[in-house]
């Protein structure tokens, strides 16, 4: 499926691949300079967040067990550190790079997953190492200490659970957003194996599987199951399509030989010159979108092919023309996804309100509800 996006402009492969490369090279610039810089500080820091720690901590001893599993988790938060300082250079970078191929839903939803998720996620991080994390070692030594015996603690153990649950917050903190967002967005259905949705979840269960650390490799298949669970759950009160552009999605009808169908009707003002309706005279199970001008817009254009696309739309009518004069790749790309064109003409026909009433009944009863 090949769509062009009224933005779109024709380059070649080799541009995008140079245009990625650049953007690469210049993050990984930055991902080395942050690295220097926490290799060089680490080892302060490490201890002043020890000697931060409860009481019940403090009176015991923390113990390196093993140098050199101390030295793989002593990277690995220098590895976290670095990744943390420069994600908002690589949110920027991502959001550059893949804008221009997107509809303006998925725009929206990358920008918000983003620089929400991100931020969301980096506060919860830092909430946990910070609040959540001490506390629940003290909750730990309170109900498991014995009377008359100090606890030893494995600092390999203690940063490597730290820097698991982490990420894990991290990452249960972007589904839900992702999904929240991607349903607000009308970008997916309520379907428990609805496409965008299994993306979303696979995509973060591997990153989990890459970034878990061997201290949670008992826990790993429970937390993953909650992963998904806790996000689906909390999705169950969200809204749907608050933030979608289109006013009213279709519903399908069947025709009398039990075909389905989804219609649309765009209500394109062409700039005040068409005589319009209200949106109460366009029966319910038909799809509304309101437009200043189509022809002239290419963001409405892009708007109503979104709409298009997501709401498996098979039938779209335009009040004012019969959508010759669209742009030629733009009536391509509804082509493409097997959207059918056809208009009422009210820009070249004298009506009145009854008659453009008449003229949607008539093309309602085409199917049968």
């Amino acid at each position: 499926m090949h769509l062009r996006l009224s933005r779109d402009a024709e380059r070649p492969l080799r541009q995008h691949i140079d245009e990625l490369v650049t953007r690469s090279t210049a993050l990984l610039f930055i991902l080395s300079v942050a690295t220097v810089f926490w290799w060089w500080q680490i080892d302060p820091l490490l201890e002043s967040w020890l000697s931060s720690l409860p009481s019940v901590a403090a009176e015991g001893s923390v113990t390196i067990y093993d140098p050199h599993g101390w030295m793989s988790t002593r990277w690995s938060m220098i590895a976290l550190l670095a990744l943390i300082t420069t994600l908002p250079f690589a949110s920027f970078q991502i959001l550059s790079f893949a804008e221009e191929g997107l509809l303006p839903s998925e725009r929206k939803w990358l920008r918000m997953v983003t620089l929400g998720g991100v931020g969301i996620g980096l506060f919860s991080a830092f909430y946990w190492w910070f609040w959540g994390y001490p506390m629940a070692i003290s909750s730990a030594g309170s109900i498991g200490g014995v009377n008359g015996i100090n606890p030893n603690y494995d600092a390999v153990l203690i940063f490597e659970v730290g820097i698991g649950i982490s990420w894990w917050i991290f990452l249960a903190t972007l589904c839900f957003i992702a999904l929240t967002l991607a349903n607000l967005l009308s970008l997916m259905e309520n379907e428990p194996f609805d496409v965008f949705r299994v993306r979303v979840h696979l995509t973060l269960l591997f990153v989990w599987w890459l970034v878990h650390p061997s201290a949670l490799e008992g826990v790993w298949l429970p937390l993953s199951i909650l992963l998904v669970i806790l996000p689906e759950i909390s999705l169950r009160w969200a809204p749907s399509g608050s933030f979608s552009s289109i006013t009213r999605p279709p519903k399908p009808v069947f025709d009398s030989e039990g075909e389905l169908h989804r219609r649309m009707f765009a209500m394109c003002h062409c700039e005040g010159a068409c005589p319009s309706v209200p949106s109460s005279t366009v029966p319910n199970s038909m799809g509304w979108l309101e437009a200043e001008a189509l022809c002239l817009d290419p963001d409405a254009r892009d708007m109503l092919l979104d709409a298009v696309i997501h709401n498996n739309v098979g039938d779209l009518i335009i009040s004012g023309c019969n959508g010759t004069p669209l742009p030629v790749e733009y009536r391509q790309s509804l082509s493409e996804v097997n959207c059918r064109i056809s208009g009422l003409e009210w820009l070249d026909h004298k009506t009145d309100i009854k008659d453009r009433e008449a003229s949607i009944l008539a093309i309602s009863n085409q199917y049968k509800d």
